[in-house]
Order: structure tokens, then C-alpha cells, then sequence
């Protein structure tokens, strides 16, 4: 009976036991990522990125050009019919945003922190420096497969989101953010799908993007490593 007894007492300490080492922290699923997408010094000497993607909007079809230079210089033009319909850019302090429609604007301060972080060439590498704490709050079925949810949070708590990466590859599968747009907050998820090697860099090239009933699906056509993209690209007026 005793026995009995003092097994049924271990029993919820073996299992917090076995979680702990089953789950690993924030900091690990950050690293294995990072592993998973080429590595932090194969990273690190990477300066700029030239991506070049399609989508389709309303029926018709566009183009993207994302330029994103260390740490988080970055524009992002989106071209239909030949036509500019909206762009974003960042200095690394400020974000300009604009369209055919107009109703341009500049975010500096807390209004832009958003936007800087998540325009950062490859976060991750950054968060120690930016003072971003992550938390795991356990796993999720993302396309079926087991993935890491990591909460991240910036140091004065203004910015909130949330990253899922795979548990087995280590690649980083979604991610859920909170935007604010002209009718509030409304709520991004981005799915990252297909992985390919670009010259040591897995990046991928498939997207599925939805903010409130809006939906994107978006490819990854070209993407240039170091391609000589110039500071005077990411001029904010």
C-alpha cells in the first residue's frame, strides 16, 4: 500500500520531469532555426537580400519587390499594371508608407517598432541586442506537423507576436502578429511553406498571407544574395 502510494506521488513530478526535457527553451528553437536556415556565421555575412515574388489581387496579376539591408534597412514595392499601388520603406528608424491612392505617412518612435523588427534581416539574430524576451507556450498543428509556439515580446511590451517553428526541421512555419490598419487592430497570419536552398540560404518560397478577410498567396521567384543594394534605396522623405 505504501508503495502504491509514494508512486502516485512521483507520478505528477516525473511528468513535469519529462516535459522539461522534452520541450526545449526559446532560446534553443531560436538557435536551431537559425541553424535550419544556414547558419548564424553564414548569416551574419549576409548583407542584403533582393526578393522578388508574385501574386494575384482581385484577379489581377502583381508584382513584389522586397530589398532588405542589415540590420533593418528594407523596402517593399508592390506593382500592378504596371502601376505602383503601395510601398514601404525603412531607414532602420523611420518607416514611410504610400500608395496610388495616397494617404502617405511616416512612423517614427513606438509607432514604427513594429514594423523596424519585423523588417529585420533575419530577427532572430538580433533579438539579444534588441531586448526581445521569448517564451515557448507549448506546440501546434501548423500543416499538420508538430511546431514550437514562441511568444515573443519587446522589452517595454509594445510589440507582441507570436512564431511557430517546426519541431522537426527547426523552420519556422507561421506567424501571427496584431496589425493596426484605418478600422484598428487586426490580426496578420503569414504561413511560410517550401523551403529551397539559395546559395546556402534556405528561404522560402511560397507564403500564404490573411489579415481579417483578406487573403494572399504569394511566390517566391527570385531571391539575391548581396546583390549590391545601396543605402540610397532606403531613403525616408
Amino acid at each position: 500500500m505504501k508503495k502504491a502510494i509514494l508512486t502516485l506521488l512521483l507520478l505528477p513530478a516525473l511528468s513535469c520531469w519529462a516535459t522539461a526535457q522534452t520541450t526545449p527553451t526559446a532560446d534553443e528553437i531560436i538557435a536551431k532555426y537559425l541553424m535550419a536556415i544556414g547558419g548564424k556565421d553564414f548569416l551574419a555575412t549576409i548583407d542584403n537580400l533582393n526578393i522578388q515574388m508574385s501574386t494575384e489581387m482581385q484577379g489581377n496579376p502583381m508584382v513584389i519587390t522586397l530589398k532588405q539591408k542589415a540590420p533593418n534597412k528594407y523596402v517593399r514595392v508592390m506593382v500592378a499594371n504596371g502601376m505602383e499601388v503601395f510601398k514601404m520603406t525603412s531607414d532602420g528608424t523611420k518607416i514611410a508608407t504610400g500608395g496610388m491612392r495616397g494617404g502617405s505617412q511616416v512612423l517614427e518612435g513606438k509607432d514604427a517598432q513594429q514594423a523596424l523588427i519585423q523588417g529585420t534581416l533575419f530577427p532572430e539574430l538580433h533579438f539579444a541586442e534588441m531586448g526581445i524576451k521569448s517564451t515557448v507556450e507549448g506546440t501546434e498543428k501548423i500543416a499538420g506537423k508538430d511546431a514550437y509556439k514562441v511568444k515573443h515580446t519587446t522589452a517595454d511590451g509594445a510589440v507582441l507576436w507570436t512564431d511557430y517553428y517546426e519541431a522537426g526541421s527547426g523552420l519556422k512555419v507561421q506567424t501571427v502578429a496584431t496589425q493596426k490598419s484605418p478600422r484598428g487592430e487586426v490580426e496578420q497570419t503569414i504561413q511560410y511553406g517550401d523551403y529551397k536552398d539559395f546559395k546556402g540560404l534556405k528561404y522560402p518560397v511560397s507564403f500564404s498571407q490573411s489579415m481579417g478577410p483578406m487573403q494572399m498567396q504569394i511566390a517566391v521567384d527570385k531571391v539575391k544574395i548581396n546583390d549590391g543594394v545601396k543605402d540610397s534605396e532606403f531613403v525616408v522623405k
